[in-house]
């Protein structure tokens, strides 16, 4: 299954918390394909979609972040009225658990991306691509 890998790290809540991140993986020679933040008032989770996670974990963590590897769908979606609510019927139809989502804009196309974690990954994976859902992986994301 098309499954990819994201990066999550613990982020000081503070100015150029984030903007230290992005040194260290342009440093790196990494590209950041995409990114979230989830925040409380002391720290955030950043989200990471790079073009090498393994490089990314590793200059991430040589700089001190906390960070952990696990893995998402990136699911591409019609980008019209109606694209994300097919997903989600879908979802719903399949009793799929949505932890959290987010989305990658693509104006260059007629298509969206959708990142999604799902409570049982391998199972979500496994029964969207039996609906005919597509499922993307890293090198597409890139493109």
């Amino acid at each position: 299954m098309k499954q990819i890998k994201q990066l999550s790290l613990f982020v000081e809540n503070r100015k150029g918390a984030l903007a230290e991140v992005c040194r260290v993986l342009k440093a790196a020679q990494v590209n950041i394909l995409a990114a979230t933040v989830a925040d409380t008032s002391e720290f955030g989770i950043l989200r990471l979609l790079t073009d090498d996670i393994a490089k990314s974990n590793a200059a991430l963590k040589e700089a001190g972040f906390i960070t952990s590897e696990n893995n998402v769908l990136a699911i591409c979606v019609s980008d019209k009225v109606g694209g994300l609510s097919a997903v989600f019927d879908a979802t719903d139809r399949l009793g799929l658990s949505v932890e959290y989502m987010y989305a990658i804009p693509d104006k260059m196309s007629e298509k969206a991306i959708i990142v999604f974690r799902f409570d049982d990954q391998d199972s979500a994976a496994e029964k969207l691509a039996s609906e005919g859902i597509e499922l993307l992986d890293t090198e597409d994301i890139a493109r």
